[in-house]
């Protein structure tokens, strides 16, 4: 089996990135006219929005960016 490990703050940005789609999505209007709950694409759009704004704000990224090892080049 494998384990997968998530960081709390990837974690937070995530849960607080649902609750706003979710929110946008039931209290929104749907403009095609239909019956319907809300605006799917404008809860998705939000939600992707507020991902990358708390990840900026966090600091959080891919983990490309690991720190620098003391005394070690990485010229040749």
């Amino acid at each position: 089996m494998i384990s997968l490990q998530i960081p709390a703050a990837n974690a937070l940005v995530f849960i607080i990135s649902l609750v706003v789609g979710c929110v946008v999505y039931r209290r929104s209007v749907n403009h095609a006219g239909s019956v319907t709950k809300g605006d799917l694409a404008m809860a998705i759009a939000a939600t992707a929005a507020c991902v990358v704004v708390l990840a900026f704000l966090f600091g959080l990224g891919d983990g490309a960016a690991t720190p620098a090892v003391p005394g070690v080049s990485p010229t040749p």
